[in-house]
């Protein structure tokens, strides 16, 4: 597009639609492979790998719903790749970070088990087999309760519904730019499109939906490039690969050149 051409919803769709899946493409060749031949992981290296797998695990997933019937699916997992990005980067921002990531996957499986145990007893006649939860509890409940004690002392076990103690607007809180504009203006957008209710589709026309696409894609850019880069920084792959993150601007700008030449401009700017 250039200055002074109308705007056009769809083609700016697209565009970004393309720019996400240039990322994609990128991460594959510049970043994937080395992730994947870590090592024996620490635990902080568990903490951002499994963060990123189920950050790219979203992102292709997107870019399979090409449709307008697929725009639930695209906002719910736009939303849920902002919040990987919001974890992701709070590694780095919360004390203890990396145990409380971990320990917190073995408090909600506990929850679980325990929500499954507690229903077959009140339900006995219930077609539920509760062995393998009662196995579960038995064996590993103390340990994790020690720990969940341990590591949020004071606040109870209903409380806590997230490793940092904090609602989502807490989290962004801490991290500011980007987050703060994304979760206030774009994340309740998506919202409507989540939770149950006709708030988001009552009274709205077609090309509406494909707006939300615009939206749910906008957010789905910046979430991802806040998750490589920061994959990026923690395994130090630009010291190997020094243009990385060139590459990664240019796979961004590439979709809103127009023509051959102005790629070529771009590419000589950004990689010499």
């Amino acid at each position: 597009m250039t200055p002074g051409e109308p705007f056009d919803a769809v083609e700016i769709t697209e565009r970004f639609f393309t720019v996400i899946k240039g990322l994609n493409e990128f991460d594959k060749a510049e970043v994937r492979g080395v992730i994947q031949t870590l090592i024996a992981p620490r635990e902080r290296d568990i903490c951002f790998t499994g963060n990123y797998y189920r950050a790219v695990a979203n992102v292709e997933s997107i870019l399979t719903l090409k449709n307008v019937r697929d725009f639930q699916a695209v906002a719910m997992l736009s939303r849920n790749l902002f919040e990987l990005a919001v974890d992701i980067k709070l590694i780095n921002a919360v004390s203890g970070s990396v145990k409380k990531m971990l320990t917190f996957t073995d408090v909600e499986k506990l929850r679980s088990a325990k929500r499954i145990v507690a229903f077959k007893s009140a339900n006995p006649s219930a077609q539920v087999d509760a062995t393998i939860y009662e196995q579960y509890i038995a064996s590993n409940g103390a340990r994790i309760d020690a720990e969940r004690e341990a590591l949020w002392p004071r606040v109870k076990n209903t409380d806590l519904r997230h490793w940092a103690n904090r609602n989502l607007a807490q989290r962004v809180e801490i991290l500011n730019a980007p987050f703060e504009e994304l979760h206030a203006v774009n994340y309740p957008q998506l919202s409507l499109y989540v939770h149950s209710g006709m708030t988001g589709i009552v009274n709205l026309q077609k090309e509406s939906f494909r707006a939300l696409a615009g939206v749910a894609f906008t957010v789905v850019l910046q979430s991802y490039m806040i998750v490589l880069t920061a994959i990026i920084d923690e395994f130090k792959i630009a010291s190997a690969n020094e243009k990385i993150k060139d590459k990664m601007t240019l796979a961004k700008m590439l979709p809103f050149t127009n023509g051959p030449t102005e790629e070529l401009a771009l590419t000589r700017a950004l990689l010499g």
